[in-house]
């Protein structure tokens, strides 16, 4: 998923001189790999009472991996859409139900550690994208990229369909599947940590939609600027678990989550300031790593096993339209202002909002008296 999403954002030069795509066309497709989420998210839970966890991902790599097939003939913006689309609702599929599986395969001290691998996968597509696809379409041609994502999709699928364990049917999504049958307390912190985590989520991908950019604006050619956003990735890699172990033996979710969004609004800020760029990458990807499996386990945790269907159709919800919406913010600030710092700024203002989102969900947990209990 991580090859999948960022492919389009390594692609921004190429796209913009071959196709001629305005910055905010290319932050519309970033986005448009998450949108079916807005729609998906709450079904994505029906699907896997149906049909299970394992089914529903085996789907979704498969329309992953044919949304890839379909970017290699588009000449225009709206087949780009429409392919990004039909990946992107493999991609939804993907992500809630192997996030789920994960989350019914372990427990206790391994829980959060097994989730932060689960997300740490996410970097490394991430970083893999952001290092080679550039060199690729630099030695041959933009659409090659998409030949070989999509042939290590197929490869993935016939992976887990040989080896990965399934859960039983429907594990945690029975019980309460709609929001409006939520009780007020799981509602409440569904909603505050759901956008919360769009929030912070969405400020890395405005960084890793147009760092490379933003860095080529000021003087560092393609081949470095490649490879400095592609630290930031690989940092995050190690940062994922670290936020997992921290958040399960020493003082809960919150250290991981305000480490990650306050430390990674700092070094954005010091990325756009002019301080050296490969320190700031690094430090940046290690703290946006941090809060990645707290944010993803905490409503496993706070939530009735009856409303966990409910609550995680609705953090997701929020969570993809964060990731739509603000990528094309960011391209639209950047076609306005002709800054590319702009949509940096953006993505520091995410991290702090992020931050705030996240401080309400701890008071309103507080307020239940489910702080202690569960140490988020």
């Amino acid at each position: 998923m991580g090859l999948q999403l960022q492919v389009i954002a390594s692609l921004t030069p190429f796209l913009t001189s071959d196709l001629g795509f305005s910055y905010s066309r290319i932050g519309i497709l970033v986005g448009l790999f998450v949108a079916p989420g807005v729609l998906l998210a709450l079904p994505s839970s029906l699907f896997c009472a149906r049909f299970g966890f394992r089914n529903v991902g085996l789907c979704g790599l498969i329309l992953m991996a044919a949304g890839s097939l379909v970017l290699i003939v588009v000449d225009n913006f709206w087949w780009a859409a429409g392919a990004r689309l039909l990946g992107g609702t493999g991609g939804i599929l993907l992500n809630v139900a192997f996030l789920r599986l994960t989350a019914e395969l372990f427990e206790g001290k391994a829980y959060n550690l097994a989730i932060g691998v689960v997300m740490g996968s996410w970097a490394v597509g991430l970083g893999v994208t952001a290092t080679s696809v550039p060199l690729l379409a630099t030695a041959g041609d933009w659409r090659l990229p998409f030949w070989l994502i999509s042939g290590l999709t197929l490869l993935a699928a016939l992976a887990i369909y040989l080896f990965a364990p399934g859960a039983p049917r429907g594990a945690s999504a029975q019980g309460t599947l709609w929001p409006h049958r939520l009780d007020s307390r799981s509602r409440v912190l569904s909603l505050l940590l759901g956008s919360s985590f769009a929030c912070f989520t969405a400020g890395g991908i405005v960084f890793l939609s147009f760092g490379t950019t933003f860095l080529m604006d000021a003087g560092i050619g393609l081949t470095k600027a490649s490879a400095v956003v592609g630290l930031f990735t690989w940092a995050s890699l190690f940062g994922t678990p670290l936020g997992g172990w921290l958040a399960d033996r020493r003082t809960g979710a919150g250290l991981s989550i305000y480490l990650g969004a306050v430390g990674a609004a700092v070094m954005m800020t010091f990325m756009v300031v002019g301080t050296t760029p490969v320190i700031a990458a690094l430090m940046l990807g290690l703290c946006w790593g941090l809060p990645a499996a707290p944010f993803t386990g905490l409503l496993q945790r706070l939530l009735p096993a009856n409303a966990l269907g409910a609550g995680y159709g609705l953090y997701f919800m929020l969570f993809y339209c964060g990731f739509f919406a603000f990528p094309a913010l960011g391209g639209w600030l950047v076609d306005v202002t002709e800054a590319t710092s702009t949509a940096l700024w953006l993505g520091v203002l995410l991290l702090a909002v992020a931050a705030l989102l996240y401080r309400l969900a701890r008071w309103r947990a507080e307020r239940a008296d489910l702080l202690v209990e569960t140490k988020i």
